[in-house]
C-alpha cells in the first residue's frame, strides 16, 4: 500500500488500537524530562533532533527542559518508499560542531536500532565529548539491537506504530496519542 492517500489514512485511524492515550504519553515526556534535567543541567548539551520523526517529542522535551540548551536536527533516512531499511543516507547535517560537546540525540522511536546507532557512530566521529540518545518508544522487538538507548519515554509491542511523529504512509505524525495499526493492515501495508 505504498503511496497511500488521505482516504487510507483516515481508514487506517479508524481500524486501528489506541496503545497509549494522549494524556499517557504527555506524562511520559514529563517523566523523562525530570530524568534528563537531572543529568544535563550542566552539561551545556547540543540537542539534535532526528527529523522528521523526531520533531513532536523535541518540541514537547525541549518545553519541558528549563536550563541553557542548543538545538540542531540531523535529516537521514534508510527507507525512502521502502519497507525495509537500506543504507543510511544523509539529507542533512547539523551546523554545530559537536566537538567535546554533550549530544543528545531525540528519536520518535527505536525499533531494530540500526539508523540511531550510526547516527551514535557518526556523533562520536564528529568530536562529541558524549552522546545520549532519548526516544519516544522503545519497541518490544525481539531481534537482537547494535545499542541500547539512554532514556526511553514508553514501551510498546512489536507494531506498525503511528502518532505523535511516527507515520503511517507519511500521514498521521500529528496524532497526540500513539496507534498500531490492525493487525490484518499491517500485513498489506
Amino acid at each position: 500500500m505504498i503511496g497511500a492517500g488521505p482516504r487510507e489514512a483516515l481508514a487506517a485511524l479508524e481500524g486501528a488500537d489506541c496503545l497509549v492515550p494522549a494524556e499517557q504519553v504527555g506524562l511520559a515526556i514529563d517523566q523523562i524530562a525530570v530524568r534528563l534535567a537531572l543529568e544535563l543541567v550542566d552539561a551545556d548539551p547540543l540537542l539534535l533532533t532526528v527529523m522528521h520523526g523526531g520533531l513532536p517529542f523535541s518540541a514537547e522535551l525541549m518545553k519541558r527542559l528549563a536550563f541553557p540548551l542548543q538545538l540542531g536536527y540531523v535529516h537521514v533516512g534508510r527507507y525512502g518508499d521502502r519497507t525495509q531499511g537500506g543504507e543510511l543516507r544523509w539529507h542533512h547535517r547539523p551546523e554545530q560542531n559537536l566537538e567535546g560537546r554533550t549530544v543528545l540525540l531525540v528519536d520518535d522511536i527505536f525499533d531494530r536500532g540500526v539508523t540511531l546507532a550510526e547516527l551514535c557512530r557518526w556523533a562520536r566521529d564528529a568530536g562529541a565529548r558524549r552522546v545520549l540518545t532519548a526516544v519516544l518508544v522503545d519497541k518490544e522487538v525481539a531481534a537482537p539491537r547494535p545499542l541500547s538507548v539512554d532514556y526511553a519515554a514508553l514501551r510498546c509491542p512489536d507494531r506498525y506504530l503511528f502518532g505523535c511523529g511516527m507515520d503511517y504512509q507519511g500521514y498521521w505524525r500529528n496524532l497526540p496519542a500513539i496507534y498500531a495499526l490492525a493487525p490484518d493492515a499491517e500485513a498489506v501495508s
